[in-house]
């Protein structure tokens, strides 16, 4: 809690401040792992990062988090500062993009149900990367429904992507593990929606359209890396077959 609410703290506030944070942030976080490895029943195994497939979907999750949050958040506040659109009408914007997760999840789910969960995961990935690199198209002239429509692959691709590292995590431990795995990726991804706000809220806060791309070349980067991660590292786990207990 202190290592995240510190770095947290560090990247919104900046300055002398923030390098202070900047450094407790630092100081629990080495002290967390620390004492972590000495535990004998730590709230944390790191032995679980050991997993290929659990590395790559907290990579994968985490970059989701950061990606959608951090944009759900920086073009609402494009619709209301930048285009000088109501809040009601900002939110309606995002309708669009909300209508369909609901259904791309279920989507998602019956395709990793029938190739594994690997092939879901790229292809969310790669269309949510390439989402983010339409979006950088969006000038402060941009009409706002057809900024509404690019706001639609981005959030598509990381609806297709989290229902098969959900997968991947499950399968990637033993049983009684299962409520541990899912506590270290819903942390993963809370921890990457906090920081994708507070990094894009600070990059914006200085010029907010050269901002707005440099977040979102940031959020194309890291799915660009989670992308080969899960490419390489996700195994052939499948949520219809495998070893739900084994190490994969």
């Amino acid at each position: 809690m202190v290592t995240l609410t510190a770095l947290t703290f560090a990247v919104i506030e900046g300055g002398a401040t923030g390098l202070v944070a900047l450094a407790v942030a630092a100081v629990a976080g080495l002290f967390f792992v620390v004492i972590e490895r000495r535990q004998p029943h730590p709230v944390v195994p790191l032995g679980l990062f050991r997993s290929r497939n659990i590395s790559a979907a907290v990579a994968a999750g985490a970059a989701c988090s950061v990606a959608f949050y951090g944009m759900v958040f920086v073009f609402s506040l494009f619709f209301q500062q930048v285009q000088g659109r109501s809040a009601l009408y900002a939110g309606l914007l995002f309708l669009p993009m909300s209508a369909l997760i609901g259904a791309t999840n279920v989507v998602s789910g019956k395709l990793a149900g029938r190739y594994g969960p690997r092939l879901p995961m790229l292809i969310g990935q790669g269309v949510a990367l390439a989402g983010l690199l339409l979006l950088l198209s969006v000038a402060e002239g941009t009409p706002p429904a057809l900024v509404a429509l690019l706001l639609v692959p981005m959030a598509l691709g990381c609806a297709l992507t989290v229902p098969p590292l959900t997968a991947v995590m499950m399968e990637a431990v033993p049983a009684e593990r299962a409520g541990l795995a899912a506590g270290v990726l819903n942390s993963a991804r809370q921890v990457g929606g906090g920081l994708g706000i507070a990094v894009f809220g600070a990059l914006v806060s200085g010029g907010f359209v050269a901002g707005m791309r440099v977040s979102l070349g940031i959020g194309a980067a890291l799915f660009a890396v989670t992308w080969l991660f899960s490419f390489r590292l996700a195994g052939p786990a499948s949520s219809s077959g495998g070893t739900p207990g084994g190490r994969t």
